[in-house]
């Protein structure tokens, strides 16, 4: 199966970690190309912080994907995460 997650483009050691790690990583900016993420696809959504996605004429139906917040987290535990929780339920 190929892995794939949405990763904000300012964690870069999170895209890079992933990337080597074998997922796929569609970079987000900010919340500006959210609503191209129009796919189950993906895994999660991964971003710096809750904060940073702005409701304003944004809506989460499409994708219904786990939005994770990578503050207070190492590349590796969001990888542990995507690996434990995510991937086991396709």
């Amino acid at each position: 199966m190929n892995k794939k997650v949405v990763v904000e483009n300012n964690l870069t050691p999170f895209i890079d970690f992933l990337k080597d790690s074998g997922y796929d990583v569609y970079t987000l900016h900010q919340n500006k190309n959210l609503d191209k993420i129009n796919s189950n696809e993906y895994s999660a959504v991964i971003v710096s912080g809750i904060d940073v996605l702005s409701t304003n004429g944004t809506t989460y139906e499409n994708p219904q994907i786990p939005v994770i917040e990578a503050k207070g987290r190492t590349p590796e535990e969001i990888y542990e995460l995507l690996e434990s929780r995510y991937n086991n339920i396709k």
